[in-house]
C-alpha cells in the first residue's frame, strides 16, 4: 500500500500574511483614527478654556460685554465663530468691585470618524468656564 503523502494537497503559506495584515491593519487604523479624533477634541477644549480666561481677564478690568465677546472670539480665532457661544454673568450693569465675573464659552465639535460618532454625541459639546473677581 502506497504512502498517504502523495494524496495530501499541496500547502502554501503565501496568503496567510495578507490575511493577518488585513486583520491587524483594521484594528490599527481604528485606533489611529480614534487617537486623532480625541486629539482634535482636546485641542478644542484647550482653545475654549484659554478663550474663557482671556475674556474673564479683560472683563474684570472693566470692559464691556461686547469687548469681552470680541476678545473671546479673537482668542478662539482658529475655531468656527458661528459655533462659539459666550455667556457672561453678571451683565455689565450688575458688576461691582469684588463680585465674581463668570465667562462661559461653549463650542460644538463635529465628530468625523463614523464609529466614534456612534459612541460620542455628535456634535460633541466642549465648554470652558472661568470665574474671576472684579477689580
Amino acid at each position: 500500500m502506497p504512502c498517504n503523502e502523495s494524496l495530501s494537497l499541496p500547502r502554501s503559506d503565501r496568503g496567510q500574511a495578507i490575511v493577518e495584515m488585513a486583520l491587524v491593519l483594521t484594528v490599527l487604523l481604528l485606533l489611529l483614527t480614534g487617537i486623532i479624533e480625541f486629539g482634535r477634541i482636546l485641542s478644542v477644549q484647550l482653545i475654549v478654556s484659554h478663550a474663557s480666561r482671556e475674556g474673564a481677564r479683560i472683563g474684570v478690568l472693566g470692559k464691556t460685554d461686547a469687548e469681552i465677546t470680541e476678545r473671546v472670539l479673537d482668542a478662539a480665532s482658529v475655531l468656527d465663530e458661528s459655533k462659539i457661544r459666550v455667556d457672561i454673568t453678571p451683565p455689565q450693569s450688575g458688576r461691582v468691585r469684588g463680585a465674581e465675573l463668570r465667562v462661559e464659552v461653549s463650542y460644538l465639535v463635529d465628530i468625523v470618524v463614523p464609529l466614534l460618532s456612534d459612541i460620542l454625541t455628535n456634535p460633541y459639546p466642549v465648554r470652558g468656564v472661568t470665574v474671576m473677581r472684579v477689580e
